[in-house]
């Protein structure tokens, strides 16, 4: 079972496989065709200490991450040697430094109040580090903290689920359409096979592993 205790301990311990070493390729070339006023906000979900905060928030946007590990929200501070005030609300430590506010807390107690008026959600790590039956309760919350507004920038991977238990675990694309089309357009924007690019995971077992990016337009 993957609960929140796996997340803090693999923080703890520094197994964080999943953190990227530098800013995802994808988000830097799909982020500009969402054509964002400057000032909009960029919501991202189990934001971890990925290196994605602070690029976007240097192309002027605002960024609110969240973030149960305190561990990883205290690392992007320092390893970007950025100030930052923390304030202590009944549900989450929200440390803010410009234009970037990550909260320290449970994804599932964000409300739409948290978001106010984000125009993009950015999902890289999000969805596929819940498992299947985790999932349904993660689609409704999020469409229901999210504005009328909102697009959203996806990524999944897709495994033969039987070669490997996860975290990451497979998103199918049909899932994906099955909870997000009452509520966005959705366009696949490209699925490539990455397998050759994880030597560590042919090592357990994998025989392929896919990586789709989609876009979802209100």
């Amino acid at each position: 079972m993957v609960d929140n205790q796996h997340w803090l301990d693999r923080w703890k311990e520094n197994r964080i496989g999943f953190h990227e070493p530098a800013v995802n390729q994808h988000l830097q070339r799909y982020l500009p065709q969402f054509d964002l006023p400057r000032g909009a906000c960029v919501f991202l979900p189990l934001c971890g200490k990925a290196h994605d905060i602070a690029w976007i928030a240097a192309q002027g946007y605002e960024v609110i991450g969240i973030e149960l590990s305190q561990l990883a929200i205290e690392a992007f501070f320092e390893e970007n040697e950025l100030d930052y005030e923390r304030l202590d609300t009944d549900r989450f430590g929200i440390y803010k430094s410009g234009n970037i506010s990550l909260l320290q807390g449970d994804f599932f107690d964000l409300s739409n109040d948290d978001l106010g008026a984000c125009n993009l959600v950015y999902d890289r790590a999000a969805l596929i580090a819940m498992e299947r039956h985790d999932r349904p309760r993660y689609y409704d919350h999020m469409l229901s903290i999210i504005p009328a507004v909102s697009n959203m920038m996806l990524i999944t991977l897709e495994y033969d689920q039987s070669e490997m238990t996860g975290p990451p675990f497979a998103v199918p694309t049909d899932e994906v359409y099955q909870y997000y089309s009452d509520a966005f357009s959705i366009n696949l924007l490209e699925t490539n096979d990455i397998i050759d690019e994880r030597p560590r995971w042919r090592k357990v077992g994998l025989t392929a592993l896919s990586e789709s990016v989609f876009r979802l337009d209100r």
